[in-house]
């Protein structure tokens, strides 16, 4: 249920205070469910926290990887922004080095930790491994062939061929992050209209558990 402390930490939080606010989450429902039982005596009731405590798993289940989708997709965003920039620097002449040292100036703290760590690699290893433990960093398997292109730019020289070979490559992944945020705007239109259905579905169980109650007030009168 719980990632791993790297990678808490990557997304900015602590793991021990993510692990206690699990446990006082878990012992305040279940405060809740023996309160239901012994305070309001209805058994039935116990079906609320029961739903509660499988809303809360289900929760802490979804959240960590909502929450790591969220942080590579905010990534690849940085990443189309910047090597936007990238490409107009190695148009204008600036040097491979150059345009990454200039990029820090622009790049959110993540993302210049990488250039930073890419740029001292870069210093002591001319090979194309820097650029490879710099597409590490994102899950999207383009970001590692956008990169091999601006190392065939060093290796080989700033020539018009291999400018053009980065400018297609980062071009088709630029147009495919641009067509998976229409379609994740248009999906998050589809949840929104699914909410009243389930605000109907939730109306439905409490009127249900009312007139149940009623009734068994009923039965206890005769």
């Amino acid at each position: 249920m719980f990632p791993r402390k790297e990678d808490l930490k990557l997304l900015g939080l602590n793991p021990w205070k993510e692990l206690v606010t699990f446990l006082i989450g878990l012992i305040l429902i279940f405060g809740i469910g023996i309160g239901a039982y012994f305070w309001v005596g209805a058994t039935f009731l116990l079906i609320l926290p029961v739903l509660l405590l499988l809303g809360y798993l289900f929760y802490y289940m979804r959240r960590y990887g909502a929450m790591k989708a969220k942080h590579q997709d905010d990534m690849m965003k940085e990443f189309v922004n910047l090597f936007t920039f990238f490409g107009i620097y190695v148009n204008d002449g600036l040097t491979i080095y150059g345009a990454f040292e200039k990029l820090r100036g622009f790049a959110s703290e993540t993302v210049d930790i990488l250039l930073q760590k890419l740029l001292s690699s870069i210093d002591e290893d001319k090979s194309v491994t820097p650029y490879i433990e710099f597409a590490k960093a994102f899950e999207d398997i383009s970001v590692k062939e956008v990169m091999m292109a601006v190392y065939q730019m060093v290796d080989e020289g700033q020539g018009g061929v291999y400018i053009r070979q980065f400018e297609r490559l980062f071009g088709e992944l630029s147009e495919t992050r641009h067509a998976m945020e229409k379609e994740k705007r248009l999906a998050r239109l589809d949840t929104l209209s699914f909410l009243p259905l389930c605000g109907a579905g939730i109306a439905m169980i409490a009127l249900t558990l009312s007139i149940l109650d009623i009734m068994g007030g009923f039965i206890n009168v005769l």
